[in-house]
């Protein structure tokens, strides 16, 4: 997003009203450029309602102007040589610059002029389009329906504003598994993916200051599938004229996409078997391209994208980099294009074990298909003429379980990942993985934001890029509402990606963990649709597209997944209520893709986007089979009923209770030894048994009555202790009516003797003389008055790392990322600052356990980072009481093989944290220090958590504790 402000819509001293002013541009100037001049006469109409024509000539002029915008390249604009002014020598020798500024005019015809002269063809470009996005016009116009705010002025500003260029030379996207969204609505709206679609995406790319593209190449029905060079013979050319680069994927070497060797293969795809055939093949992808910009990808993997066949897989590649350069030479002489080397997979492996690489080829960094990169440039790599690069994804197919159906990647994780590559010094090319794009519009802008200046934003200001982009999208009025609902959308999608969600992800029996998600969707949306109602009419298409989807399509999902999880539970309970959950499913179910055909028919924008949001997102096969691939058609299975109708048993009876934290001992089976007069004794009061209660931490518990038969139940629930607090002390469960009642536990504290610790019984009796005890464990504990720090509750202590302020010594070693991870404070790591001959601090944590134990176990909860410098991994030290665990803890396990991915990899990148523990001996009961210190950058610590012997199996952990202050901590004594 532009901050340089070079608009107004307020006249000032010395400003130019730009309304149906003239542009002029060289006719002999770069065909781009003319394009650019045609797009911002159209968006200058479109903003105030006047007309502005395009001149190529000063010698056509007839009627005198007020002034006229000039815009061109000092490469070939004449008309700047006019000019009094130095802006031709700032830009010498520039890549990609550009200058605005408001100066008298040279002929008389003009009193004024506003000049964007940029350092070369796209600088000038991207003057052009900052100028439109600046009047008002959003990068995403067209593929977003963004209805363009009428402005009956505006105003160039009269100052003089230098661009300094971008920070990534060479960034751009890769569509990739277009399959079936993209490309069922590229046939439909297109007919192909020809010159005509790619017009709208390079128009697109230059709008967000991009130059790179990596065209479709999905292989598949029909036959071959999307081949960028022969689909139409215009998508090259044209591509030429827009300004934009041209390059080609990770396995589609020398200016070829793979469908060209599939739709005509002659001998097998295997360098060492059919070398002069497949040369041959590489000789006219070469001769094809040239005269145009590109960056010629080198190398080759094997068919299919995958493993490159050859005995010996490193000798081969060297051959066939070898013959590839040579062809080059060949058709290019000195003045060769750029040449790029993604060290994608297997190749990455090879490279590690001594692949030899040419100086003058940029090494393509990739990440491991879901945004963790893995590797940057060693400190011998940053001399290397052709500099770094990264292939960064924003979706996947691939194992361990693709995603590609809509946004999960969060702004947090990708300016983490992106600065990290930039500060590592992979800036010579930046590769975003985009798949349909239309999905991913928002990611992508703060991606190509960074990717032109890395310093536009930063980890704390990421509300600020989402409020910009909500400003510049729905005007400035409802902004900082839409920006706070992208915000909190980003924040609940941090906790896991869609597509690796399923029943049983998140706990319904321990620390309310599926209840409050499922909270935090059902408020979102909430508010999602309480501001649609609100907006204008004009502006209702680009919200339903880019916040409301997203956030209704997001709670759908977990909402299904959710009752489906619960269904499943009350169905081994006997629930009458699961066969209600079970068509709740099959309602959301239908929600889903009826949601999905009003994007695609809209009363808003009509059919134009039908197909857009189809990709299959339910029905994966389950993590242990290992198989990745997406489904073909939406399925849910797994759902359960019980026989209404039918009572149970007389031994089970007709009145079920169940209490947070367990789901039953035997549910929903018979047990000869229960007497249903009697409460559950001996091994069945664990079923039964509360997670305990104490001043601190959660003040609530929980247990449920239930119908199990067709019989009314009438209830009541006592207890001897007047300070136990009920949501509700008796119901009717009835059949068709009420069937199931959760009571709500609280205590009041102000009356339990202090020091208390015991086990509450709660009497749950109905009228037929069912009768069962929901036991409730009470710890009326407190620290001593001189105490700060955080405190026991539930058996354990759990304490996000960007809660704790730092202190004034931790402040210049460490910093706080809050809008990265799964927890709401966020995490902390290590500044990018040089960290030799210095004695980083550690990150103390003091708590206090109640229980006496004789050991913890620490769990450290860290984001989801991979070793980027594998002879430098990441570690740590931790302490607990001065107990040094280990000096130098590795984060990650290697990986069994040099340049793979690392043990343990499959289940921490679905999670997107890295689990490890440490287990300590404890002297007791008491405060106690928790010290950890990171001994590397880009080791990001999110959550600490003590388990003390009541740690319950969940998701996320239990939720934070309290933090008490010391002397003002509940007036308590010692």
């Amino acid at each position: 997003m532009p901050r340089n402000r070079i608009v107004t819509f307020d006249t000032v001293e010395g400003s130019l009203g730009l309304r149906g002013l003239p542009i002029l541009v060289d006719p002999n100037d770069y065909e781009g450029i003319h394009i650019a001049s045609s797009n911002l006469a159209l968006d200058l109409e479109k903003v105030t309602g006047h007309k502005s024509t395009v001149l190529t000539s000063i010698d056509d002029v007839s009627t005198p102007a007020c002034g006229v915008i000039l815009v061109g390249s000092i490469e070939k604009c004449r008309y700047f040589s006019a000019l009094s002014t130095n802006i031709l020598e700032t830009l010498e020798g520039k890549w990609e610059h550009f200058t605005t500024s408001v100066c008298p005019s040279p002929w008389a015809w003009a009193k004024k002029l506003f000049v964007v002269c940029g350092s070369d063809k796209r600088g000038a470009i991207y003057g052009v389009y900052t100028l439109s996005e600046q009047i008002g016009v959003s990068p995403w116009y067209w593929w977003a329906d963004v209805e363009i705010q009428h402005r009956e002025q505006v105003y160039a500003l009269p100052v003089t504003v230098q661009y300094g260029g971008p920070s990534i030379k060479y960034r751009g996207i890769f569509i990739n598994d277009e399959a079936p969204a993209l490309r069922d609505w590229v046939h439909e709206k297109f007919g192909s993916f020809n010159s005509d679609f790619y017009e709208k995406v390079y128009e697109l790319l230059l709008r967000l200051k991009a130059n790179l593209l990596w065209p479709a190449m999905w292989s598949g029905f029909p036959e071959p599938g999307q081949t960028f060079f022969t689909d139409d013979p215009l998508n090259h050319s044209i591509a030429d004229k827009y300004g934009i680069v041209i390059s080609t994927s990770h396995h589609e070497p020398m200016q070829r996409a793979m469908g060209e060797w599939r739709s005509n293969p002659i001998g097998e795809w295997n360098w060492d078997t059919n070398k002069p055939v497949i040369k041959k093949y590489f000789e006219k992808g070469i001769k094809r391209a040239e005269g145009f910009e590109s960056a010629i990808t080198l190398g080759m993997r094997g068919a299919s994208d995958g493993v490159i066949e050859a005995v010996d897989p490193k000798a081969t590649l060297r051959d066939v980099i070898a013959t590839q350069r040579g062809i080059i030479e060949d058709c290019y002489g000195e003045s060769q294009p750029r040449q790029i080397m993604v060290l994608y997979k297997e190749v990455l492996e090879y490279y590690e074990d001594g692949l030899e690489i040419p100086n003058d080829v940029t090494l393509v960094f990739p990440d491991d298909n879901f945004g963790n990169i893995r590797r940057l440039p060693s400190e011998k790599e940053l001399a290397r003429k052709g500099g770094s690069g990264i292939y960064y994804h924003l979706e996947y197919v691939g194992y361990p379980r693709s995603y590609k159906w809509t946004n999960t990647n969060t702004y947090g994780k990708i300016y983490e990942q992106l600065r990290s590559a930039y500060d590592g010094g992979a800036s010579q090319l930046w590769m975003i993985n985009v798949g349909d794009i239309k999905p991913l519009e928002v990611p992508l802008t703060f991606a190509m934001s960074l990717a032109w200046n890395i310093d536009s934003y930063n980890h704390t200001t990421i509300p600020d890029f989402l409020q910009d982009f909500s400003q510049h999208t729905f005007g400035a009025e409802r902004a900082p509402e839409i920006g706070k609902l992208l915000l909190d959308h980003d924040r609940l999608i941090a906790l896991r990606r869609h597509e690796h969600i399923d029943s049983t992800t998140f706990s319904l029996l321990n620390y309310r963990e599926a209840d409050l998600i499922m909270e935090q969707y059902h408020n979102l949306e909430r508010r999602a649709t309480t501001l649609n109602e609100a907006i204008p009419q004009s502006s209702k298409a680009a919200f339903f597209q880019l916040v409301l989807y997203p956030i209704k399509s997001s709670r759908i999902f977990l909402d299904l997944h959710t009752t489906l999880s619960k269904n499943q539970m009350y169905a081994r309970q006997r629930r009458n209520t699961a066969n209600k959950l079970a068509y709740r499913v099959l309602d959301l179910f239908e929600s889903d893709w009826s949601l999905a055909e009003e994007y695609h028919n809209s009363p808003l924008f009509g059919d134009k986007w039908n197909h857009i949001m189809k990709q299959p997102h339910y029905g994966f096969s389950a993590p242990e089979l290992g198989d990745y691939h997406t489904p073909s058609r939406d399925m849910i299975s797994g759902l359960c009923f019980v026989q209404r109708r039918q009572n149970s048993s007389p031994i089970a009876g007709q009145m079920g209770v169940v209490v947070e934290g367990h789901e039953g001992v035997l549910p929903g089976l018979v047990n000869e030894e229960c007497c249903l007069m009697q409460p559950s004794r001996g091994g069945r009061v664990m079923g039964v048994m509360l997670p305990i209660l104490c001043p601190y931490g959660t003040q609530g518990r929980w247990f449920e009555v239930y119908a199990q038969g067709a019989q009314r139940v009438e209830w009541s629930v006592t207890a001897l202790e007047t300070w136990v607090r009920f949501s509700k002390v008796s119901e009717v469960l009835a059949p068709g009516e009420v069937e199931c009642e959760r009571v709500e536990v609280t205590i009041d504290w102000s009356a339990v003797p202090r020091g208390f610790e015991g086990v509450v019984h709660i009497d749950v009796r109905s009228q037929a003389g069912y009768f069962e005890q929901v036991h409730l464990p009470i710890a009326n504990m407190h620290p001593p008055n001189n105490f700060s720090g955080f405190v026991e509750s539930d058996g354990c202590i759990a304490i996000g790392a960007g809660a704790v302020p730092l202190s004034d010594q931790q402040t210049p070693f460490y910093q706080h990322l809050p809008y990265l991870g799964r927890t709401a404070s966020g995490g902390v790591s290590l500044l990018a600052a040089p960290l030799e001959d210095m004695d980083v601090p550690y990150l103390e944590y003091p708590v206090y356990l109640f229980s006496s134990v004789t050991e913890v176990t620490i769990h450290l909860t860290f984001t989801m980072v991979l070793d980027t410098h594998p002879h430098d991994p990441l570690a740590y030290d931790i302490h607990f009481d001065g107990n040094l665990a280990q000096s130098g803890v590795r984060l990650i396990e290697p990986a069994e093989s040099q340049g793979d991915l690392p043990q343990g990899w499959p289940s921490a990148v679905q999670d997107g944290v890295w689990t490890r523990q440490h287990t300590f001996a404890v002297t007791g009961a008491g405060p106690h220090m928790v010290k950890y210190r990171p001994l590397k950058r880009g080791l990001i610590l999110e959550k600490v958590t003590i388990d003390a012997g009541g740690l319950r199996e969940s998701y996320l952990g239990p939720p934070a504790s309290t933090y008490v202050p010391g002397s003002s901590a509940l007036g308590n004594e010692e």
